[in-house]
């Protein structure tokens, strides 16, 4: 299965252009993950979404508000430990142990649950098998020993060059094991290879365009599904 991530910071929170965004890319992915990294509570746009997972990060205060509120709606919901760089320092302050109070509540709801599990991977095994949930992690870091269904998020290009590499620079910065490999956290759709392809043959691989043209997003199916 093949899913397209937006990132709202990246369109400058343009809902309109999001819906463009979803509009196309429902048509020819099985998924449309929307990580809204602050909040997402416009019911005119929640309404308006089709095949997508929404981001709760569960170091937010209203993580629990933004659970409920978009368990309303068919959405799959991807529960985050959270990005400091969008919490407050209360927030970011809290425990590692608050997603499984998240996750607790979040499978209550009839909704499919992802968990996102970089940084938090013992912490959410045990319940993520217990409750058949869907283990995400991100290209590069290690493929958590998590026996579930696995999403994987990559960040891909057509071709790198500088210029896109410096705009990645706080992403690449979070990786606990970035030494300038670049290629170990963002898929260059021109080298791709079969090799690659095969081992996460089975998941739902979510790339996260870069260069966010319809036209990009369209090269990452026909690169995947033409391997």
């Amino acid at each position: 299965m093949l899913a397209i991530a937006t990132k709202l910071t990246k369109i400058n929170y343009d809902y309109k252009k999001l819906l463009e965004i979803n509009k196309n890319v429902s048509k020819s992915f099985d998924y449309h993950v929307i990580d809204a990294e602050t909040t997402l509570l416009d019911e005119s746009i929640l309404e308006n979404l089709k095949k997508a997972v929404l981001t709760v990060q569960s170091k937010r205060m209203d993580s629990f508000e933004l659970l409920e509120k978009y368990a309303s709606y068919d959405f799959d919901i991807c529960v985050v430990l959270g990005n400091k760089a969008y919490l407050s320092e209360k927030e970011a302050n809290f425990q590692k142990t608050r997603i499984m109070h998240v996750l607790e509540k979040a499978v209550t709801y009839k909704n499919k649950i992802w968990v996102g599990t970089e940084g938090v991977e013992n912490i959410v095994k045990n319940f993520i098998e217990k409750n058949d949930l869907i283990s995400y992690y991100v290209y590069g870091c290690e493929n958590p020993d998590i026996s579930s269904k696995k999403a994987i998020y990559i960040p891909y290009v057509e071709k790198m060059d500088e210029n896109i590499l410096n705009s990645m620079k706080n992403y690449l910065g979070r990786r606990e094991n970035y030494h300038g490999n670049w290629q170990d956290f963002i898929v260059s759709l021109e080298d791709l290879k079969n090799e690659d392809l095969n081992k996460i043959k089975d998941y739902i691989i979510v790339g996260y365009p870069i260069n966010q043209d319809y036209e990009n997003i369209l090269n990452f199916k026909n690169k995947f599904l033409g391997k």
